[in-house]
């Protein structure tokens, strides 16, 4: 694996430590605050409906789907299958475990959805992160069309960043959850994607 792949995961596994610095210090509090007051202004039903929806596309059933989609479809499962599983059982697994090291308890806020267990980091916010990015990553890697590429890599950052803003419009988690599981889900993402560049491109030679 080359520096510039090694920075791509390293980068955002940097900012984790940082967030989680900042969260141990006590120096969150003022900017969750902030981002709570900012996703919830415009709390209505209408638009509990829509965070409800765009929520459960991180649910663990909506995820395992997607799993069994990529092995049931036969080109998927003979290419993009194995890395994107894998990226999402290791993004699930270091999810729990994280969980349990930081013991973080959730937010004393309204709560429109049921939620159990810790806080921090968000699962939703770093499995739909891995999940999406591997995706990304993917289509950069396979698809032809630059066009294709650029607006299907849109749109799954625009998933993961959505999934994980509506964990705190929900007030089931705080901005420092998600902001932690984004920086680790992506950084899990890239880790993978690195692997399987390098697995593929020994092969091809």
């Amino acid at each position: 694996m080359n520096k510039k792949k090694i920075l791509i995961w390293v980068i955002p596994l940097t900012m984790f430590a940082i967030v989680t610095i900042l969260l141990l210090a006590g120096l969150n509090e003022t900017f969750e605050n902030w981002a709570y007051e900012i996703v919830s202004r415009h709390m209505s039903p209408a638009m509990n409906k829509v965070a409800t929806f765009i929520t459960r596309r991180g649910d663990t059933i909506s995820v395992v789907l997607i799993c069994l989609a990529l092995i049931i479809i036969p080109a998927s499962r003979k290419t993009i299958a194995l890395p994107v599983i894998s990226a999402v059982i290791a993004s699930t697994v270091i999810n729990n475990l994280l969980k349990v090291v930081f013991m973080r308890e959730r937010p004393d806020v309204l709560r429109l959805v049921n939620e159990t267990g810790y806080s921090f980091p968000s699962g939703h916010s770093m499995v739909s992160a891995t999940l999406y990015t591997m995706f990304a990553f993917l289509a950069y890697r396979h698809l032809k069309n630059k066009y294709l590429k650029v607006t299907i890599s849109a749109l799954c950052v625009i998933m993961f960043i959505s999934i994980g803003i509506t964990r705190i419009y929900l007030g089931v988690h705080y901005a420092f959850d998600v902001l932690g599981g984004w920086f680790f889900g992506f950084a899990i993402a890239a880790f993978i994607f690195g692997i399987y560049i390098d697995k593929t491109d020994r092969k091809s030679k």
